[in-house]
């Protein structure tokens, strides 16, 4: 007799077909565990929603995914790596705003992604502490370039948090 599925596995198969669509990648590898969320290659891997599925988390997991999603889909690796700069703050600058911009792609086409983005990245800025930020030395210059690329990219403003 098979062990009836979990709330949550609906929830992963839709994300999941969501992102290959996205991605226009039939072959991403999409999985869900407690180890740190990343995409290798065409793996990608989130956080396991809570069993009650609450709707934050969801939108959280959800921009996740899209972010990913969209870095497989307008991301030349190969042009990327030739342009990269050497030293860390300017590989983290350039990073970031690659970062922004595919996501800005994603978002200025589909009302649903920007949402799901945006409620990723508030809460990347709530968990990173930056409404406490008061001064310039305290905020990495990549996030904040980061997030001045989607603002002038995407029109949207930098959250609250």
């Amino acid at each position: 007799m098979a062990k009836p599925e979990g709330p949550t596995e609906p929830f992963k198969r839709a994300l999941a077909a969501a992102m290959r669509a996205l991605a226009d990648e039939s072959e991403l590898q999409v999985s869900f565990g407690p180890e740190t969320p990343g995409l290798r290659g065409h793996r990608a891997r989130l956080p396991v929603p809570g069993r009650e599925l609450p709707t934050a988390e969801v939108a959280q997991i959800r921009g996740a995914g899209d972010a990913m999603a969209l870095k497989l889909r307008h991301h030349d690796e190969k042009l990327h790596n030739r342009l990269l700069p050497q030293g860390g703050t300017a590989r983290s600058v350039f990073e970031a705003a690659e970062q922004a911009r595919v996501e800005a792609i994603g978002a200025n086409a589909m009302q649903g992604v920007a949402a799901n983005l945006g409620a990723m990245l508030d809460e990347r800025c709530k968990a990173r502490g930056y409404a406490r930020v008061r001064d310039r030395s305290e905020a990495p210059l990549a996030d904040v370039v980061g997030l001045m690329v989607r603002e002038r990219l995407t029109g949207q403003p930098i959250p609250e948090a």
